[in-house]
């Protein structure tokens, strides 16, 4: 009777295990003031497929705050427990209406006859800051929702996390400063540096813009919750926090090749030469090779094959170059390791690498790269003397006599006899080929010459005609060939001042198209590369804020003559660069 009494209870309990219900709410503080958002989250979690969903989650009442709401529902499968979890998300801003305690009452859901409640809340709001940042607070009626383009992947896998600010006023986002993250422990995150940073309209009056984008590898399989990112604010103590996203992380299959190292992704290696003009490998002289994988995964020097060891050869640990960056398509690029070899004996010399592998996550399989080598021939002195010709080593021996005896009266040094060497046409046909690059370079640079007066003898021409109204400087930028970044200038300047602000926006897109289409003539690159290449990578960053800051003043329904007149100091500041 005991024994079946247990049997009962274990039965139990592992269908209590299998099946189960999570329901619970938070708040991101419980001590507010007026007019100052509050973040409230209710999570609904159903592990197995045996429990039912009788009826929609009951939320409590909020008449006491103005909000605004955004849900989310996912389904899952816990990787090491093989039970399927589906996930509801209510995420609400709650602006408290009023002052005192305040209190969230409880979520409902009914599940397989039960009643399930979420434990109130009591939250205590102060009045608001006599200070005027409260009344100018950026934070107002915004908030961060985080979300994953992937939500199961594998071990090692990388997965792309989009960070997503809303706001009801579009002006807010300019405020907003790059995205902090926390260190996690069993996840390893990158930031991805270009992305689309356009402003589009959302539901509930809502603007939504991309603030940040990253690459997260986890390391561990489970369910696993992305910690919450933050987003602080230009010259406001106030932070922006996002939700916490929860990703289904798979083991990898099993039969793992021996020399697996945790490689996923889909890879290339290449063994080569560093010095790749050196014929001769003398004993005991150093010379460089590289081993590189290039592809795309969690690529880092961790997955590297190292070169194995010999006693034909003496290794030295090599010098890691990371050449690896996050985009919206994983980690890419290749990570490259330079060794110094010194060879130990005189013969054929076999530089192998470890055997290497990946998991490729699309075609889920494994994949074997194997080794790579490489053939090299080490000589030793006496080699190299008798591959010289008789004429050589005359040369070579009264050079070295002129060298050790240098007379007095006449400087044996100019006495040296040079190597005689055979005509190399090679070196011919690349001096000519030198020579016509130059001439031809010539003729190009004259030919510049000759069209930079000319166009000057046109902007004389130009000048001396008076400009008075916005349709004439118009006709003139399409009639003037060439780029003239002063006429854009001063067309944006009159925009301005006669309040066309249709005109002036049309006229920085006709300025920015211009220079992208004079640049790549010129340098064969877009005015941002151009930018970049020139002068950094922060003018680069600037160019970015003002296409950014153009974009929300566009946009805005109370754009005013200062704020064009600020943004144009900013166009003559980046542009003035060409």
């Amino acid at each position: 009777m005991i024994r079946k009494n247990l049997y009962i209870l274990f039965l139990l309990a592992s269908g209590f295990s299998l099946a189960q219900v999570n329901l619970y709410s938070e708040v991101n503080t419980q001590d507010s003031r007026v007019n100052t958002p509050i973040t409230f989250t209710v999570v609904l979690e159903i592990f197995g497929e045996d429990l039912v969903q009788e009826t929609p989650v009951k939320l409590p009442d909020l008449t006491k705050f103005e909000y605004a709401i955004s849900s989310e529902q996912n389904t899952l499968i816990d990787p090491v427990k093989k039970i399927r979890i589906n996930q509801m998300v209510y995420q609400f801003l709650l602006n408290p209406k009023q002052t005192g305690n305040i209190k969230i009452g409880s979520a409902l859901v009914k599940i397989n006859g039960k009643m399930y409640k979420t434990e109130p809340i009591d939250i205590f709001v102060k009045e608001a800051e006599k200070r005027p940042l409260a009344t100018n607070n950026p934070a107002k009626n915004m908030y961060l929702n985080m979300q994953l383009e992937e939500r199961e992947v594998y071990k090692d896998e990388p997965a792309v996390v989009v960070l997503k600010a809303f706001s009801r006023n579009i002006s807010n986002f300019r405020h907003l400063e790059p995205a902090k993250f926390e260190p996690a422990r069993n996840l390893s995150i990158r930031s991805i540096a270009n992305f689309d940073e356009s402003i589009e309209d959302s539901e509930n009056n809502y603007s939504a813009q991309i603030v940040g984008m990253f690459v997260i590898v986890p390391k561990v399989a489970g369910i696993m919750d992305v910690p919450p990112m933050e987003v602080p604010f230009t010259n406001h103590k106030n932070v922006l926090v996002s939700n916490k996203a929860r990703l289904s992380v798979k083991r990898l299959p099993e039969g793992a090749p021996e020399n697996f190292k945790n490689a996923v992704g889909k890879y290339d290696v290449k063994i080569e030469m560093i010095d790749k003009g050196k014929e001769n490998f003398e004993i005991n002289k150093a010379f460089n090779i590289s081993v590189k994988v290039s592809g795309n995964g969690n690529l880092s020097p961790a997955i590297f094959p190292k070169i194995l060891p010999s006693p034909d050869y003496e290794i030295f640990e090599p010098k890691i170059i990371n050449n690896s960056v996050a985009t919206v398509n994983g980690i890419e690029g290749d990570v490259e390791a330079q060794y110094v070899i010194i060879p130990k004996r005189r013969g054929d010399l076999k530089i192998t690498t470890e055997d290497f592998s990946y998991f490729d996550p699309k075609e889920e399989k494994y994949v074997e790269v194997g080794s790579k080598f490489l053939v090299l021939n080490a000589v030793n002195a006496q080699d190299i003397a008798n591959a010289k010709t008789t004429l050589q080593k005359v040369n070579e021996y009264t050079n070295n006599v002129l060298e050790k005896v240098d007379s007095p009266v006449i400087s044996t040094q100019k006495l040296k006899i040079k190597e005689h060497k055979k005509i190399d046409w090679f070196v011919i046909l690349g001096n000519l080929f030198i020579v016509g690059i130059g001439a031809l370079l010539f003729l190009y640079f004259n030919k510049k010459i000759k069209d930079k007066k000319k166009l000057d003898l046109e902007k004389k021409k130009i000048s001396s005609q008076p400009i008075v109204t916005i349709a004439e400087t118009e006709a003139m930028l399409k009639n003037n060939v060439s780029f003239d970044v002063d006429v854009h200038f001063n067309y944006l300047r009159k925009t301005i001042d006669q309040g066309e602000t249709a005109q002036f926006f049309k006229g920085f897109e006709d300025l920015k198209s211009d220079a992208d289409q004079y640049c790549k003539t010129k340098f064969s690159s877009s005015f941002k590369d151009y930018l970049k290449a020139n002068f950094g990578q922060g003018e680069s960053e600037k160019y970015n804020q003002l296409i950014t800051k153009v974009n929300i003043e566009k946009y805005s329904p109370y754009s005013t003559k200062e704020n064009q007149t600020e943004i144009l100091k900013e166009i003559e500041e980046v542009y003035s660069k060409l």
